[in-house]
């Protein structure tokens, strides 16, 4: 590779068979559920499609064909960023498509084989909070502190594994954040927010641990062989694994932000649903009230004044908590 310049930033792109296969497994599937639920009437926002889009596989291409895919065999923090978009920035855009209410308006119903998955057991241990943040973290961790990485820099079989690994990790923590079906009863909105905040700090460790080590992690990277000597300019591979740890380390706590708002913002999201179902339930209440007069009379013969939000067994459990 020639030596990386602030213009090789943009122009210098590559071919990831990896990537791509994966980019166009996730569009092919997406734009799919988005068709087939148009179809059954329900109009998709296209503002989900363009942040699938946007931040999901077009950060994909980019991290895998674009510079930092050029460059990843070069620079061990360049391999570092294109490990924490993978893992980090296209899960979050994955999830804010809402992949799993398009894929129930795709089918009609909750009761698919993905719906009963999900509700399964093992399901639930994986998608608890505590559990995926471990496996988002040891995820990452595993790359660096074992041979995946170079394995994974030097065989394009390996390396799409590891892209659909970072993928599924950080889809396993990152969807539930945004899916209020996913989590346990207690994982309230202001929960999940916590949980994102925490995460946030979390997600450091990897960045901490790669910048503090006093010895090489990777010492077969490419990047550290003589044939890479032009294009490193001098740059020691000690240095080179410590810039590695610092762009873990911001680009975790960058993207920390981000995250934050699009859970506050689902929060409002479900807020504005849920006014929207008390309004029409009080509404309907309102207008059984006009048609059979001022009071209802229960069976016992006294007036029947049970608010809705109680006697409705439907919302009873949810408005309680």
């Amino acid at each position: 590779m020639p030596p990386l310049s602030a213009t090789r930033l943009l122009t210098e792109w590559t071919w990831s068979t990896g990537g791509v296969l994966l980019a166009v497994a996730l569009t092919a599937g997406y734009l799919a559920l988005v068709v087939r639920a148009r179809r059954r009437g329900v109009h998709w926002p296209w503002t989900r499609v363009a942040l699938f889009l946007v931040l999901g596989i077009g950060v994909l291409i980019y991290a895998t064909c674009g510079p930092v895919g050029a460059y990843r065999t070069t620079f061990m923090f360049m391999f570092a960023v294109q490990v924490v978009l993978v893992g980090t920035i296209v899960p979050v855009g994955v999830a804010l498509g809402d992949p799993m209410r398009l894929f129930t308006a795709a089918a009609g119903h909750d009761h698919t084989w993905l719906h009963r998955g999900l509700r399964s057991r093992v399901a639930k241990i994986v998608l608890h909070p505590a559990v995926s943040a471990v496996l988002d973290i040891s995820g990452i961790m595993l790359v660096f502190f074992t041979g995946y990485g170079v394995a994974a820099t030097r065989s394009g079989i390996v390396e799409g594994l590891l892209l659909v690994h970072l993928v599924t990790i950080g889809v396993a923590f990152g969807v539930p954040l945004l899916v209020e079906e996913l989590l346990p009863r207690w994982a309230t909105p202001p929960v999940r927010i916590m949980l994102a905040f925490f995460d946030g700090l979390i997600d450091a460790v990897p960045g901490i641990v790669v910048f503090t080590r006093s010895y090489l992690l990777m010492p077969t990277f490419p990047g550290f062989g003589p044939a890479a000597a032009a294009a490193r300019d001098g740059l020691s591979p000690m240095q080179d694994q410590r810039f590695a740890g610092g762009a873990l380390l911001l680009a975790t706590e960058l993207i920390g932000v981000p995250v934050l708002g699009a859970v506050f913002m689902e929060w409002l999201r479900s807020d504005a649903v849920e006014t929207r179902e008390v309004d029409a339930r009080l509404d309907e209440q309102e207008a059984a009230r006009r048609a059979v007069g001022a009071s209802q009379v229960g069976e016992s013969g006294e007036p029947d004044d049970e608010p809705w939000w109680v006697s409705d067994p439907r919302l009873s459990d949810r408005f309680r908590r």
